[in-house]
């Protein structure tokens, strides 16, 4: 009896949710239906107050629908896929109803929220996706990333490149030291000579 009564009525947090997707649908339909009726409409606040109370119906049904088929058919274990489908469906059957019952046709709006529902989730799925690459993939510092930038002549070393450089350094400049003492060597060796020549020819 206990599971029964879970199938027949909704738990709260699922009917809180729907309110509250339904509420900022409605945020969103009262702003569209007042930019609608300025431009269009001779009552402009009806537009607006229709607009709301239809894309709120709307959007509180198809979350109420989205989750109870995810949570009862998946287990909310769906596929990324399968929420896009189960997005489609929901928002078809939630805007068609919806719309029927303000008046409107039932087509039309069965089409154009499924529409809605599968691209909305598809982007949010592909937002998710990025996200989860991006979290795991290690984030270099800002300066690393500048100068791995292939617009910025600069080069970032790792600190064996590093070391690399002044072992290179150092050998150049023993290299130099060395040909210096050489270049000091002789010309010890030729002022010797030197000397060596003028003192017989001084006596």
């Amino acid at each position: 009896m206990g599971d029964q009564d879970k199938t027949l009525y909704p738990e709260p947090d699922v009917l809180l949710s729907s309110l509250k997707v339904g509420a900022l649908s409605g945020s969103a339909g009262l702003l569209y239906g007042g930019i609608a009726g300025v431009i269009r409409s001779p009552n402009p606040v009806i537009h607006s107050l229709a607009s709301g109370i239809h894309w709120s119906l709307c959007g509180t049904s198809f979350w109420w629908l989205r989750t109870n088929i995810l949570k009862l058919h998946y287990e909310d274990k769906a596929t990324p896929k399968q929420r896009s489908y189960v997005s489609a469906l929901s928002g078809g059957a939630a805007g068609g109803v919806t719309t029927r019952v303000i008046g409107g046709r039932f087509i039309p709006g069965v089409v154009v929220f499924s529409l809605l529902g599968y691209v909305g989730q598809s982007s949010y799925n592909a937002i998710d996706t990025w996200q989860m690459e991006k979290a795991n993939t290690p984030s270099k510092p800002f300066l690393q990333r500048m100068a791995d930038s292939k617009w910025i002549p600069l080069k970032s070393l790792s600190d064996d490149d590093f070391k690399g450089m002044l072992n290179e350094k150092l050998l150049s400049i023993e290299a130099e030291i060395a040909l210096v003492d050489d270049k000091i060597e002789e010309l010890r060796q030729s002022k010797s000579v030197a000397l060596e020549v003028s003192q017989p020819e001084a006596k």
